[in-house]
């Protein structure tokens, strides 16, 4: 009986991988039908029995297209207005199904979901899946730049229903959710699976091959769009914040001072002029943030630390403005007046562009060993305002290539920084690709930051990258060369360092387990990297050799070790150096996740030009205590060290718990701490201090009622101790509320 079983899977296996290699699914006939459904995930309606029924029968990961291992099925059909999509999960062990109450986008539970193509040219598709419990998770994934956008938030609907046998779940996409072209008759569409148990399974109905460098590229067509259109595409979001914030610095200022409570308003619009375009503008913008960035050590760093955007404005069609090297980052864009943005695409042709006035003008000043932040202001020490302008520009070639065109400008009385640049990707085969970007900027500096920074009155630079990557199954190379003026600066950017030209090259060997054969280890590799940087005056700044060796495998786990062995030249001195790292993650239980990460071995301290030492040591979990209530936390240990003894040492801790009371509302608390202590006679600065510890905290209660109705009450406090105070005093606290709501026309 177990011979004839395994025969069977046998050929049900060879089956599936003949068919996956063919690629030779039929296109999916989407019906149009009157009427709509109740969202309950029961399925008891009479529309789901004239749906195109789909099922998820690839296991394309950690299998490579072998048969599912538990039975899913899709039904999809559309009515004008929305795509409506069911899902039947089934499970053999439904006691084993993984979900939890929580936030949007908190990927890792069992989840069903589709990806659609709506431009169906392969480069894009917007993701949507559901959980259990009916908590969403939306995308974009972008196959030009090879990455995913999960901060992107339409507004959809759907619900779930958990079942004897698993758990059902519909979903509600109105088409004014997307942008599509006019006349949309074919779509890119695939229905996926995310079963975790000892691997995180994905399941699919579309096969995936692992010799083609491409995901989107390979997704299975839908028929039956004709005639749909996006409709009235208009949303307009009041909302109202108000802010009581107090400061103090002590110990020369121990009194709280404060302005009482600040109230602010305004609006958001959004618009889809067209089915491929929407316009994104704001009268008195909403600009806050809500949640706190996590602790980063910034002691000995060279170069200024990089934060992810957070703000709803800046991340609708985030996607459209992105380009290789980082040419827009929207949080040097601080306190604006107004914001206005218009994005589209039509027939390969797609399209960028966002205008601001900044209260603050702040951006980095680069250089080849270290960067800046540098903030304008007037004769009373005010900010000065700024105005900001960025356009892009992309058209594709042929079934996977793409050009593509940028400019920023930041401008303001005696300042100026403007970049335009050129970038492109060719497909030469499948797995054989070759991208490009060429950058020219043209800046004015105000005498301020000529006396503060030794900057001419007027520079102009010019930068650019080719690299080359071959990435197939089995085998991964690539080439670069990357190559910077020493007066090169994007303002608008986030490009710390310039005036260097660097090579680079590499080649990584893959190999896949089977469950099969037992194995624990479903993928590994081992790369070796070899690099070399220099100084826009030939004089070579770093010598780089690492091997990389990669592992994932049961208990969704997933392990790397790293060796380098380096020459740096810092301020007219060579420093050799070795040094490794190791970071590892596994979930023991699908509630809990825990990993490390360790790093040693050979250092410079960038502040005095000498040899180090250091040890880096982090422990980090997130634990899914109940259905509603779970920690994070992240502790992290550094250890520096000098000829003469132990120069610093650090401790970074983050906390997070949360308790979600539904879908819709959760309560949340947060702690980021950091303390470091020096050795202060070793500093060559007199006034070093011995120890400097940080600390924010937050207390948030929020209400999601869809990505942009929400409700915020807040507080927050932060503050620190060093041998000025004799203990931790606080420097900050702000009692805060948002409220704002999205009228859908």
């Amino acid at each position: 009986m177990y011979l004839l079983k395994s025969s069977c899977c046998l050929i049900a296996s060879v089956s599936l991988f003949i068919a996956a290699e063919s690629q030779s699914l039929e296109n999916i006939n989407i019906p149009k039908v009157e009427g709509d459904i109740t969202l309950d995930g029961k399925l008891d309606e009479a529309i789901w029995s004239k749906a195109t029924k789909v099922s998820l029968d690839y296991e394309t990961r950690p299998g490579e297209n072998t048969q599912s291992p538990v039975a899913t099925t899709a039904y999809v059909v559309q009515n004008g207005e929305s795509l409506l999509v069911a899902f039947v999960a089934e499970d053999p062990e439904p006691s084993k199904l993984h979900y939890s109450f929580r936030d949007r986008d908190g990927w890792g539970d069992d989840q069903v979901g589709f990806k659609v193509d709506t431009f169906n040219d392969g480069r894009k598709a917007y993701n949507f899946f559901v959980n259990p419990v009916g908590v969403q998770s939306d995308s974009i994934e972008d196959d030009v730049s090879l990455s995913e956008d999960t901060s992107w938030n339409g507004i959809w609907f759907s619900a779930a229903h958990i079942t004897k046998t698993g758990y059902n779940v519909e979903i509600k996409l109105p088409f004014k959710v997307l942008r599509f072209p006019e006349n949309s008759d074919k779509w890119g569409i695939d229905f996926v699976r995310f079963y975790p148990r000892g691997y995180m399974y994905r399941l699919a109905h579309s096969p995936q091959r692992r010799d083609i460098n491409c995901f989107v590229c390979q997704i299975n067509k839908a028929e039956g769009f004709e005639g749909i259109e996006s409709g009235r595409n208009l949303e307009m979001t009041p909302y109202i914040v108000a802010q009581d914030s107090q400061t103090r610095n002590p110990p020369s200022e121990p009194s709280w001072q404060g302005e009482g409570v600040d109230w602010e308003t305004g609006l958001d619009l959004r618009w889809g002029i067209t089915d491929s375009s929407v316009l994104n503008a704001t009268i008195n913008p909403d600009f806050s943030q809500v949640e706190t960035d996590a602790a980063q050590l910034d002691v000995n760093t060279q170069f200024s630390l990089f934060y992810s955007e957070k703000r709803p404005f800046f991340l609708e069609g985030a996607e459209y403005f992105r380009t290789p090297f980082t040419l827009l980052n929207t949080r040097t864009i601080a306190n604006p007046d107004f914001g206005a943005k218009y994005i589209g695409k039509n027939e390969g042709h797609s399209f960028g562009i966002l205008a601001s006035r900044d209260q603050q003008t702040s951006f980095l000043i680069p250089g080849s060993l270290s960067s800046s932040l540098a903030r304008l202001t007037d004769v009373n020490g005010s900010d000065i305002e700024s105005d900001v302008f960025a356009a892009r520009y992309a058209y594709d070639l042929g079934e996977k290539s793409q050009i593509g065109g940028m400019i920023t400008h930041r401008s303001t009385d005696g300042y100026r920084n403007s970049v335009a640049a050129i970038d492109g990707k060719y497909m030469i085969t499948n797995v054989d690709e070759l991208r490009y970007e060429v950058m020219y900027s043209d800046t004015e500096n105000p005498e301020q930051l000529q006396q503060q920074y030794g900057l001419a009155p007027s520079s102009d630079g010019l930068g650019y990258r080719v690299n080359y990557s071959h990435n197939g199954r089995d085998w991964d190379v690539f080439a670069t060369h990357i190559d910077f003026d020493n007066d090169f600066r994007a303002d608008l950017g986030y490009k710390p360092q310039v005036g260097y030209d660097r090579q680079a090259f590499g080649v990584k060997r893959n190999w896949y387990g089977t469950e099969e054969n037992n194995d624990f280890f479903s993928d590994y590799s081992l790369q070796v990297k070899g690099e070399r940087v220099t100084e826009y005056t030939d004089q070579k700044l770093w010598d780089l050799a690492t091997i990389t060796l990669n592992a994932n495998g049961e208990y969704r786990s997933g392990f790397t070790l790293v060796g380098n062995v380096s020459y740096e030249f810092y301020q007219n001195n060579w420093f050799p150096q070795k040094y490794y790292s190791h970071s590892g993650s596994f979930y023991p239980v699908n509630a809990l996740r825990v990993g490390y990460n360790i790093r040693w071995g050979d250092g410079i301290d960038y502040r005095n030009a000498r040899a180090a030492t250091y040890q880096e040591y982090g422990v980090y979990s997130n634990w899914q205590v109940t259905q509603h209530w779970s920690f994070g936390g992240e502790w992290q240990f550094t250890d520096f060290d000098v000829e003469q003894g132990q120069l610093f040492k650090a401790d970074i801790f983050n906390f997070d718990t949360r308790y979600q009371f539904d879908q819709y509302s959760y309560l949340k608390f947060v702690i980021r701490y950091t303390d470091v202590d020096y050795n202060a006679p070793l500093y060559s600065n007199p006034n070093q201090v011995s120890r400097e510890t940080i600390i924010d905290r937050q207390l948030l209660y929020g209400y999601k009622w869809n990505p942009r109705t929400v409700f915020y009450l807040g507080y927050s406090d932060n503050g620190f101790e060093d041998n000025t105070v004799n203990q931790f005093e606080r420097t900050g606290k702000t009692l805060f509320s948002k409220f704002s709501y999205a009228f859908q026309f």
